[in-house]
């Protein structure tokens, strides 16, 4: 009888270009299902404690971090410095370097992989959701302080882990029925964008059901390459932005500014030295510019959905506490062809 971990060997040799993520989804079963699988082999289960784990990786120095969702994967080089975490969500806190939200409550299983590839070893650890797909993946790179690393992994190592288990993701059920008029009030008297979430909580709708509930002020429609147009844009003017890419667990954020930019087939590619991004370009079914109010004034972004409601990527101007929105940012979405219209 053929086990998962041959039925894995198998579909790698013949399709040796292909993610694990791939090949689970090949296979029938989830990312962290496959990744149990291959214990004893390439991976390794550790103990799931996230936060310490978390921390101990401020001492192996410069790592390569990887949040992605379906549509979108965002990788940056940086450390775990300025850590600060709650008991159901914290953050990494380094504007223009390694800057990630975690929500650490999602988390369910963690482990740490050794494999070869056809550019030699990779270490990483990968922390999965109750689900069984990838909130993050944290890869050694050169740089890495690799005793710090090895040390790390011997200290978490779960000798007698509990059987993985994996709970089928049910797909959000938001209210049929929403009240556009006590939205667009409430909207407009946020006083801080982080406000907008729990305005969706207690309404129980989804984002794309709030922007369609208010007036073209707030948020409005517009054309599917908007994402190309923009980043063409901000790498012509060389204006720092902030680009939002996560999934359940974990949301990862680059600020700076776009210094190599490689559309190929339908990927967009972002090569800067310590930040790569590739979206699917026709992945996006709905684009989005919306306005909030914050503290410092009106905060503009433009918002990335799939056609089943996830949300690709969000994508801001660069903004110091205190100061107004860049101008230049402004103008920039400003310039974007409304949805139905023509260029």
């Amino acid at each position: 009888m053929t086990t998962p971990y041959q039925q894995y060997q198998a579909l790698k040799a013949a399709n040796p270009k292909k993610y694990a993520r791939d090949l689970a989804r090949d296979m029938g079963i989830s990312e962290a299902e496959l990744t149990d699988a291959r214990t004893g082999h390439e991976a390794q289960r550790l103990r799931s404690e996230m936060a310490d784990i978390l921390q101990a990786l401020e001492a192996v120095g410069e790592t390569r971090s990887i949040t992605r969702n379906e549509y979108a994967v965002h990788e940056h080089v940086g450390h775990y410095t300025n850590l600060n975490l709650g008991p159901h969500a914290g953050l990494v806190l380094n504007p223009r370097a390694l800057d990630l939200r975690l929500f650490v409550s999602q988390w369910h299983s963690v482990f740490a992989l050794q494999e070869q590839s056809p550019r030699g070893e990779r270490n990483s650890v990968q922390f999965f959701d109750a689900h069984g797909d990838a909130v993050l993946k944290v890869y050694a790179t050169d740089n890495t302080d690799r005793a710090a690393w090895d040390a790390l992994i011997a200290r978490f190592s779960a000798t007698e882990a509990s059987p993985l288990s994996v709970t089928p993701a049910s797909a959000a059920r938001f209210s049929e029925s929403v009240d556009a008029a006590q939205i667009e009030q409430e909207w407009r008297g946020m006083t801080d964008v982080h406000q907008f979430f729990p305005l969706l909580k207690r309404h129980n709708i989804s984002r794309q059901q709030a922007f369609h509930a208010v007036a073209d002020d707030l948020a409005y429609q517009v054309s599917n390459d908007a994402l190309r147009q923009l980043l063409t844009a901000a790498q012509q003017q060389a204006n720092e932005i902030m680009i939002f890419v996560g999934n359940r667990g974990c949301v990862q954020i680059f600020t700076g500014k776009v210094e190599k930019l490689l559309p190929m087939d339908n990927w967009l590619n972002i090569f800067n030295p310590q930040f790569t991004l590739h979206l699917i370009e026709d992945s996006i079914a709905e684009s989005w510019i919306t306005r909030k109010p914050g503290s410092d004034g009106i905060v503009t972004s433009l918002e990335l959905f799939a056609a089943d409601g996830t949300q690709i990527a969000q994508l801001y101007g660069q903004r110091t506490e205190g100061e107004a929105e860049q101008p230049v940012w402004r103008e920039q979405l400003a310039s974007l062809t409304r949805e139905g219209e023509t260029a």
